[in-house]
């Protein structure tokens, strides 16, 4: 059962460091730190175009984009630039960015994530955990995430306010004490009181039945909407574009002495806008991405049922893959960091921020 998937995975290890790599990098002197404040077991991590793990020591900075992963019995915290900490739990895989002090974010694949954000005076500051199928945006709180073998996403609010979405309607609300999921089929339930003992083996246990009773139908479902995301991809990397020669246009206005400056402001803060929806698109692409790479290996070990037709869906997703790829490829220079660069001749040393929240723009 399963042995056809290996290929397939291993092909998608060739493309998906590319995608990502290319994919709205980041300048170096405008990431914020991201250290690995503490460490017990096996910890490990890669940059986003390695395909080889290496361990990593309490201490050490973890570069933005790179993946990190916890062996059994282990588990890390991390500390970013304003503060905030993140922890992972046993058997836990993530991404993580840091694009300044203000704004981070975390790709769940699988396992659990605990985070305890900070409040910046005014409420500047942003924290997203981001899987394949719920993402949650926070400006100063405490919560937790699981993400299990079919893709389910557990998030629990221990206090302050999370708004959680699954990438269609506007997210929902999710108080101190409260909690919401997303199914492996990337619907999102209604917002209920957290148990007191939330049980999370049990719920990983529940969910990995699941998946082995029911694998090809959830695989199929988020076949499904990853081919939705190529479209929402396409759209958005257009919109970029078309921002982009604009931008250019008013520009050479500018410098001809034309009164283009509110609107060039304005083009610039769309961009803004458009590249934060790819941001966020890309860690939710990572999630599903890895789903597909965890379950191949589940089918080549025969722990899920149509195992065989599994292994055959992955060559599509595959292709789909490969696709991502080159539409990320095409827009390069549409990237954070040349939009970065046009921001900062724009601001002058002055703050600009997005008219909506980055939480909101993850759902739209």
């Amino acid at each position: 059962m399963g042995t056809t998937m290996r290929a397939p995975i291993q092909h998608l290890g060739l493309v998906l460091p590319i995608f990502f790599a290319v994919c709205l990098q980041e300048a170096a002197a405008e990431e914020a730190a991201i250290r690995l404040a503490a460490a017990q077991g096996t910890v490990e991590t890669r940059d986003g175009a390695s395909e080889s793990y290496r361990r990593i020591k309490a201490g050490e900075v973890i570069a933005s984009g790179a993946r990190l992963r916890t062996g059994a019995d282990s588990s890390a915290t991390l500390r970013f630039a304003d503060g905030t900490e993140s922890r992972l739990r046993a058997n836990t895989e993530i991404s993580v960015r840091a694009r300044d002090e203000d704004r981070s974010s975390i790709a769940l694949f699988f396992g659990r994530l605990w985070s305890k954000v900070v409040k910046r005076t005014g409420g500047g500051s942003s924290y997203e955990v981001r899987s394949a199928n719920a993402a949650a945006g926070v400006r100063g709180t405490e919560f937790e995430v699981g993400v299990a073998l079919d893709g389910s996403t557990r998030v629990i609010v221990k206090e302050g306010e999370v708004a959680v979405g699954d990438g269609e309607a506007r997210p929902k609300p999710a108080l101190g004490g409260q909690m919401v999921e997303a199914s492996g089929r990337g619907r999102l339930g209604k917002v209920e009181r957290a148990p007191e003992n939330p049980d999370w083996d049990g719920w990983f246990s529940a969910r990995a039945k699941e998946m082995e009773a029911r694998g090809l139908e959830v695989a199929k479902s988020l076949s499904g909407r990853l081919n939705k995301r190529k479209s929402q991809l396409e759209r958005l990397v257009g919109q970029q574009r078309s921002l982009r020669a604009e931008i250019v246009a008013l520009e050479k206005q500018k410098k001809q002495g034309k009164d283009v400056g509110r609107r060039l402001e304005r083009k610039l803060e769309e961009l803004e806008r458009v590249t934060m929806r790819l941001d966020s698109m890309q860690q939710r692409l990572q999630g599903a991405f890895a789903l597909f790479e965890r379950w191949g290996g589940a089918a080549k070990g025969g722990r899920l049922a149509e195992g065989d037709a599994i292994s055959k869906l992955a060559l599509d997703v595959q292709k789909i893959a490969a696709d991502f790829a080159d539409m990320i490829e095409e827009g390069t220079d549409l990237s954070i960091e040349g939009m970065d660069e046009m921001m900062d001749d724009m601001k002058n040393g002055k703050g600009m921020e997005p008219g909506d929240s980055a939480a909101d723009e993850l759902f739209r």
